[in-house]
């Protein structure tokens, strides 16, 4: 076994082995890491329907090139995802061109940012937790000593 110092000099000898560190398994810890974010984001959303609150989760499929990413946003198959950003950043005063009748306005709620605020620490430890955990494991399967 070789001995390998520190996280950048693993990923380089995994990656000269022609290892990578993206996979479905970096995926289920992104989304897992990443998941409380939706439910603060559902938890802050107005509500009339539900619809909007229900169309929040992740939106990256499972093909191989997402396997670093996880995307939350309004997922595509609720009618009505367009009014989050409306909710997120606000209108300004709107009146129907053909009627001329005063629809209003709507206050920006801001739940998807203060969902990401209040949760990217916690996110971002379990990440590191997560992908040090890999890491680990291919190293020890490809007989390099990771820490």
């Amino acid at each position: 076994m070789e001995k390998i110092d520190g996280l950048a000099e693993t990923l380089e000898a995994l990656k000269a082995m022609g290892v990578s560190v993206k996979s479905r398994k970096l995926q289920q810890v992104l989304k897992k890491s990443a998941s409380p974010i939706i439910a603060t984001a559902k938890s802050l959303v107005p509500v009339d329907t539900g619809d909007l609150r229900d169309s929040i989760g992740f939106i990256n499929s499972k093909d191989n090139a997402n396997y670093d990413k996880a995307l939350i946003g309004l997922r595509k198959e609720y009618h009505n995802n367009y009014l989050g950003v409306m909710y997120e950043y606000g209108t300004v005063e709107r009146i129907q061109s053909s009627t001329g009748r005063y629809t209003g306005a709507i206050a920006p709620v801001r739940f998807m940012q203060r969902a990401v605020d209040s949760n990217a620490t916690s996110v971002e430890e379990n990440i590191m937790k997560g992908v040090d955990q890999i890491i680990a494991d291919l190293a020890k399967k490809n007989n390099l000593i990771y820490k």
